[in-house]
């Protein structure tokens, strides 16, 4: 009898230090409404999302990883994982998954309905997530701890993000105007309901179209004039085109402070564009941006 106490108590301290103490199995719905069942944490994991990717890498199931797609190229242990096609449901190589031979795949309840449907075939399992709001992000942090039994380490990233975005906080002062522009050929930019909103707002600025219920709008100069944004920003991969003396040579947009004041910047896409832990770094880096004085 002692032998046996002896063993639940080494049991219950393992598990509740690594979290990959033996469990019978795992019971959890994805935003698809699908009840996932596993018989036991999986070992073998591909991810089908940049984001997902990070999430794994970042709450310490980096070793479960096996498989991630062409975009996921970050952390740089990413390099050494096995390629399974691009995030589109149409680029993604259901056989190299199959000779992966994962326990679980982690998909785009949006991207890979054709995915899943194909996995489901072949008796491999899969677990959707889409996450919009930085609660929901928080939310599928601590789901994919569960699946892989780091539910620990998904609770320290999730407090250190917030950690990080309590800093962006800048009391009462003065929200300035932001007009984020994801492309110039349409004129495009972000409406509520996005990360990007989402993450202005947090930094202590205002989307000036975060009034509109279009997620991705196409807006007019003259709109973007009316609006007077205090700054510009974008994506660092939309390149040379956001400089104020580019952006002076637009018709009317000389007249913009943003445009005299030089009040116009990059932030890196990759960590505003994907679900992932470096959403908080976004936030800190739009916050340093629009409050560097």
């Amino acid at each position: 009898m002692r032998k046996i106490q002896y063993l639940l108590l080494v049991c219950i301290f393992y598990a509740s230090h690594t979290g990959l103490c033996a469990q019978t199995s795992i019971n959890i719905t994805d935003v698809l409404g699908r009840r996932v069942s596993l018989s036991a944490i999986p070992q073998r994991v591909i991810s089908l999302s940049p984001g997902v990717t990070e999430i794994l890498f970042a709450i310490g199931a980096g070793s479960q990883v096996v498989g991630v797609t062409e975009y996921c190229n970050y952390p740089p242990e990413t390099a050494t994982r096995t390629k399974v096609g691009g995030f589109s449901g149409i680029t993604v190589n259901v056989e190299q998954i199959v000779v992966l031979k994962p326990d679980l795949v982690i998909v785009s309840g949006e991207m890979h309905e054709r995915i899943i449907a194909l996995l489901d075939g072949l008796g491999i399992k899969s677990f959707a997530v889409e996450p919009s709001t930085f609660a929901q992000v928080y939310t599928i942090i601590e789901t994919i701890g569960r699946l892989t039994g780091h539910e620990s380490g998904a609770a320290s990233v999730v407090s250190t993000m917030r950690a990080k975005i309590a800093q962006a906080r800048r009391g009462n002062r003065e929200r300035p105007g932001v007009f984020w522009e994801l492309t110039d050929d349409p004129l495009m930019s972000t409406g509520g309901g996005t990360f990007i909103n989402e993450a202005i707002s947090l930094a202590g600025g205002r989307n000036i179209f975060e009034d509109l219920s279009e997620r991705w709008p196409i807006v007019s100069t003259e709109q973007v004039l009316l609006r007077r944004p205090a700054w510009i920003l974008a994506g660092d991969d939309h390149g040379v085109i956001i400089d104020p003396q580019v952006l002076a040579r637009r018709p009317g947009w000389s007249a913009l402070s943003a445009v005299r004041d030089k009040h116009v910047a990059l932030v890196n896409a990759d960590m505003l564009y994907r679900y992932g832990p470096r959403l908080a770094d976004a936030v800190l880096a739009i916050s340093n941006i629009l409050f560097a004085n």
